[in-house]
């Protein structure tokens, strides 16, 4: 069993992932078969927030090739588990502030002797195979995002703790608690020096340094700095966006 995630960051490649808002398996599907790496469930801000919706979501992503990743609501031992247990391989962890933050995340994914998590993956086993729980601390992944000045002031102390795999930037918290005029304005250099300082950070720690980007093109400013894992699209901006552009060139016919 790989993670093939984990593999093409061996090897420098930039992992490309799809935001899901919308609790619904279908469209997880059709987003997972478009080709991204990584297909990330969002419980926090999205409207998949329990395993009633996020269980046929994941379920959906099994037929294609993307890795299934889930953002969590917050830094919950308990959702953490549940989550891994029905067949996530990453979480994403927002509002993170400390290394003592960091390291409570990170134990709860894994099993002993490098965590806390308790043993039951009654889907993971049967998707992964029986043998899950003697790779699964190889295999899951975890990230924590960088979204606040506290976390800034403590970076360097969150990227030092033990199997953290990345960090992952939210650009829009990250700049409105600092602010920022303009939100996730990744042409604003005061901006960008931030952004470099994280990727330095993670260089310095052998972490997989992600973000969240607000369009393709600023997705291509965030490859040019160095982001190796990047999300490019959200669906339901996706949705909206394809829905105007439609309509916009029927109305010039």
């Amino acid at each position: 069993m790989k993670n093939t995630i984990k593999e093409k960051c061996t090897r420098g490649e930039t992992i490309t992932n799809a935001w899901l808002s919308i609790p619904d398996s279908w469209t997880a599907e059709i987003i997972a078969n478009t080709g991204f790496d990584v297909v990330t469930i969002d419980a926090q801000h999205g409207l998949a927030t329990d395993l009633t919706t996020i269980l046929p979501m994941l379920q959906a992503l099994s037929g294609s090739q993307s890795v299934p990743f889930v953002r969590l609501p917050e830094n919950n031992p308990a959702f953490v588990m549940r989550m891994l247990d029905a067949g996530a391989i990453g979480l994403i962890c927002p509002m993170i502030n400390t290394a003592e933050d960091t390291e409570n995340f990170v134990r709860s994914t894994k099993y002993h002797p490098q965590g806390n998590r308790s043993l039951g993956p009654i889907r993971s086993k049967l998707v992964y195979g029986k043998d899950y729980f003697k790779v699964a601390n190889d295999l899951t992944m975890c990230f924590a995002m960088i979204e606040t000045p506290e976390a800034l002031r403590n970076l360097k102390e969150i990227a030092k703790v033990p199997n953290l795999d990345g960090l992952y930037v939210g650009p829009w918290d990250l700049s409105l608690s600092l602010g920022f005029e303009k939100l996730a304005d990744f042409k604003d250099p005061e901006f960008l020096v931030i952004l470099k300082e994280i990727l330095i950070v993670c260089q310095e720690n052998n972490l997989i340094p992600g973000i969240h980007a607000t369009s393709p093109e600023d997705a291509r400013i965030s490859s040019e700095l160095g982001f190796k894992f990047i999300t490019i699209v959200n669906d339901s901006s996706a949705l909206v966006n394809a829905t105007k552009e439609a309509l916009s060139k029927f109305n010039e016919c």
